[in-house]
């Protein structure tokens, strides 16, 4: 009976990590992310220039970041 050798194929990675490590990984990631863009949304929806670049623009809520004071209304 021959022994067969065992060929070894090397995995393609990238910065060390491979596909099969960064599978696990990835839920996680993309929980923390959203969990961060929710936190950051929250707390600059006070700020007039991110209100008006970023959360007037989104296509479901955009409407409610809208500014509906008049303009004799406003101090500048």
């Amino acid at each position: 009976m021959a022994i067969r050798r065992v060929l070894y194929k090397p995995r393609p990675s990238f910065l060390g990590i491979t596909s099969v490590g960064a599978k696990g990984w990835v839920p996680s990631l993309a929980l923390w992310g959203a969990g961060a863009g929710t936190a950051v949304a929250l707390l600059m929806s006070a700020t007039p220039l991110f209100k008006n670049d970023v959360l007037v623009k989104i296509p479901v809520i955009g409407s409610y970041y809208e500014d509906k004071t008049l303009a004799s209304d406003r101090p500048f």
